[in-house]
């Protein structure tokens, strides 16, 4: 008895540190707000559109790879603060990833989607003590319905090339072949139907039923 306690005991030890460590990695990432936890959390609130010039800083802290954005957005509506539409304003997001092959330890890892340039999207903004207007975290920002949120460019990584933009010739698509089953039928028949006409009694009729049938696959081909 006094054996299987004593196996017993580390083994719940180490569960309960799971347990325990699940739950705070569980209160450490931000949880997504609602949409009047949003609004109540900003100052501002703006429909605006994001262009081009988006600023992307890297870092990196352990294993974490850090990026922070500096959005230039284009106000196309106010739902709430004092911009104007037409303004030009900046707004910061950050988000990170972890690196390392083991576990990370609990902690956010950012903002969560992110806009890419050019898209409109609803940004839920706070305006800190210093005046930049951040993100709030970690969902504040509201894309399109046709946007996909897990696009990893909208988080720093660069577009996927594919092999025609490299210009390897063996990955590139090959030009379609121009003579078809159908089109080769055709001039295979064409030769044996003449040549039939020249012969006589049984090989004419061999010639001329190979030629009808090379004719007929040629039409089941051109139509399927």
């Amino acid at each position: 008895m006094n054996a299987l306690l004593r196996l017993l005991v580390p083994t719940l030890a180490v569960c309960a540190l799971f347990v325990v460590g699940s739950a705070d990695a569980a209160r450490r990432e931000v949880p997504r707000r609602t949409p009047q936890q949003l609004l109540e959390m900003s100052t501002d609130v703006v429909l605006a559109r994001v262009l081009p010039e988006v600023e992307i800083e890297t870092s990196t802290d352990g294993g974490w790879s850090r990026r922070e954005f500096t959005f230039s957005l284009l106000v196309e509506d106010v739902e709430k603060g004092d911009a104007k539409r037409g303004d030009r304003i900046e707004a910061t997001a950050w988000h990170r990833r972890w690196t390392w092959p083991i576990d990370p330890p609990a902690s956010s890892v950012g903002h969560r989607p992110l806009p890419l340039a050019g898209e409109v999207a609803r940004f839920h903004l706070r305006r800190t003590e210093e005046g930049v207007l951040e993100v709030v975290l970690p969902n504040g920002v509201e894309l399109a319905t046709s946007a996909d949120p897990l696009d990893p460019v909208r988080f720093g990584d660069a577009p996927a090339v594919t092999a025609d933009e490299l210009g390897d010739p063996e990955a590139a698509t090959t030009p379609a072949d121009p003579f078809g089953w159908d089109i080769i039928l055709i001039l295979l028949a064409l030769p044996i139907l003449v040549g039939s006409l020249k012969q006589p009694g049984k090989a004419r009729w061999i010639l001329l039923g190979a030629s009808l049938a090379m004719f007929l696959g040629a039409a089941l081909i051109a139509i399927s």
